[in-house]
Order: C-alpha cells, then sequence, then structure tokens
C-alpha cells in the first residue's frame, strides 16, 4: 500500500511541475488541482479542531495513515513545528518552486477547514535538508 501512496504523490508533483510549466495559466491551474484535491480529505472527516493539541493529533494521525515521516516539535502556545525530511511529491531542486508552493495549497487549505494556519519556513526546492513548517491555531 505505501508504495501506491508514494506513487500517486510523486505523480502529483509531476502533474504539478507540468502545469506550472505552462505559460500565463499554468500556475492558477495548479493551484486549483490542489484546491481541488483538497475537497476530497474534507468529505472523509476533515473538519474544525478544537485545540492546536486535537489538531497536532490529527496530523499525526494523517503522517502514520500516509506513511509520512512526519516530526513535531513540543506545542508552544498555540504552535508546533513540522518537519518532513523529505518531498513526497519528489520536489528536489529550484526548478520545483512554484509547483511546491502550489501543491501545499491543499495543506493550507486542509488546515485551515482545522481551524489552524500553515506557514511554510523552508522547503527542499529552496536548498534546506528538510521542509518545514508552522501550525498554529486560533
Amino acid at each position: 500500500m505505501q508504495g501506491i501512496i508514494d506513487a500517486a504523490m510523486r505523480g502529483m508533483g509531476r502533474m504539478h511541475v507540468f502545469l506550472c510549466r505552462i505559460p500565463a495559466i499554468g500556475e492558477p491551474l495548479a493551484r486549483g488541482l490542489s484546491w481541488t484535491m483538497a475537497i476530497f480529505p474534507w468529505l472523509g472527516g476533515v473538519r474544525r479542531t478544537r485545540s492546536i493539541e486535537e489538531t497536532k493529533q490529527k496530523l499525526i494521525e494523517s503522517g502514520e495513515q500516509m506513511g509520512f515521516p512526519f516530526q513535531f516539535s513540543e506545542i508552544d502556545g498555540n504552535e508546533f513545528i513540522l518537519d518532513l525530511p523529505y518531498c513526497p511529491y519528489g520536489f528536489t531542486g529550484p526548478e520545483h518552486r512554484r509547483a511546491c508552493d502550489t501543491a501545499m495549497d491543499m495543506d493550507r487549505i486542509m488546515l485551515r477547514r482545522c481551524g489552524a494556519e500553515l506557514t511554510i519556513r523552508e522547503t527542499i526546492p529552496e536548498g534546506a535538508k528538510r521542509c518545514r513548517m508552522v501550525v498554529r491555531q486560533g
């Protein structure tokens, strides 16, 4: 099953790269793809959470289901840091920056539905050794 999930994620990544290369309309199309994909978790039960602790627990469970090696900081006030040591979409270099940003719209939307905000601090396409995100609730 993990192989299917990994292949699907890399396929989504390739689709974002392809769309972002289309002049003028590619980036909006790639964002539209992310927004459309964000509907599916919503249909499956992504709902507003009552606290940052509950949001973190939902992400822990999601990471386990998808096989993503999420690494979490402790909760500090109303936020925590989420690290990912590799990109599930397969983005590796600076040529993937726009595709990375458009793909992350799906995660931003899903977390917004939980009542949280996702801020991307570092990405592998920008040259970081991992992707680092801040999740803030409230």
